[in-house]
């Protein structure tokens, strides 16, 4: 990795921290107004935001982005995880915090087993080595580890590269080489442990063209192919665009094949989730862009 890719990762990374750092999720506040400002400030602060801004609220565990003039706010007692992404010339850091009211086990747990994972972030280690630790770490505080989400390899414009990190106990025998850059993502539940794709899908990203006589549907394809390359996108991004023209559009690209949805999902018992993430390029001494 020479040291203007390596800036670019430690930059993204900066900008994610600092972010975080000044955050403050609290009760009443309109989940939209917070999704707006993390991403304007990404963009402040010289970065460009890798995806939507996702705030996943107790069950929901991932790709709730709010919709404009969302109504949603935060309640006393929610367990709100805010998953940001931002890149420097295509290269992305990744990091997710869980906010709640107070001490909460589960929020100590995923805290934890990223802690862990991140020392086993060095080469030679082995996918499987990170996976046991992550477990281990939360099934101590008596919670469950989410089996079907992972953390994944990070490339050039690349969100989530072929390799992944399952947060349960594995046979990946994928050994980590210098200079690979992975996000490391667990998640805890009181639930059954898995998640399950809803019905609702806010996210996209481009796949590939496809040639429509619906003015929408090009007008979205062309922006997600211009605008946003191979990273998701949301409809808060697609201006000019009325919801139900975008809504028809995107649903006509998605049978297509032209684009990518990307469901919001629930854990599949019902149970609360929480998460932790930081993006990480390994070294003898891992590098934590986010931390």
């Amino acid at each position: 990795m020479d040291a203007k890719i390596f800036d670019n990762y430690t930059k993204a990374g900066k900008i994610l921290k600092d972010i975080f750092g000044a955050l403050l999720v609290r009760p009443g506040d309109k989940i939209v107004d917070i999704a707006d400002t993390v991403e304007n400030e990404i963009l402040r602060k010289g970065g460009v935001p890798a995806f939507p801004a996702n705030i996943s609220i107790n069950e929901i565990a991932a790709h709730y982005t709010p919709v404009p003039n969302d109504e949603i706010t935060i309640r006393e007692g929610d367990l709100v995880k805010v998953d940001l992404g931002a890149h420097i010339g295509g290269y992305i850091a990744d990091a997710a915090v869980t906010f709640c009211s107070g001490k909460n086990d589960m929020v100590i747990a995923v805290e934890n087993a990223v802690k862990a994972a991140m020392k086993l972030m060095v080469p030679g280690k082995k996918v499987k080595d990170v996976s046991e630790a992550i477990e281990s770490e939360i099934e101590s505080k008596g919670f469950r580890a989410v089996s079907n989400l992972t953390g994944h390899s990070l490339d050039k414009f690349i969100f989530h590269g072929p390799v992944p990190i399952p947060n349960v106990r594995n046979s990946i025998n994928y050994e980590f080489k210098v200079d690979d850059v992975f996000a490391v993502e667990p998640f805890a539940t009181d639930g059954v442990g898995a998640v399950k794709d809803s019905e609702r899908v806010y996210i996209f990203s481009y796949l590939k063209d496809h040639n429509t006589r619906l003015p929408e549907s090009r007008q979205v394809l062309s922006l997600a192919k211009k605008d946003f390359s191979s990273l998701p996108f949301c409809e808060r991004w697609i201006k000019g665009i009325t919801p139900l023209k975008f809504d028809l559009g995107v649903k006509q690209l998605v049978a297509a094949g032209a684009l990518q949805p990307y469901p919001v999902l629930r854990e599949a018992g019902r149970g609360l989730v929480a998460q932790a993430e930081h993006t990480v390029i390994v070294r003898d001494k891992p590098v934590i862009t986010t931390a």
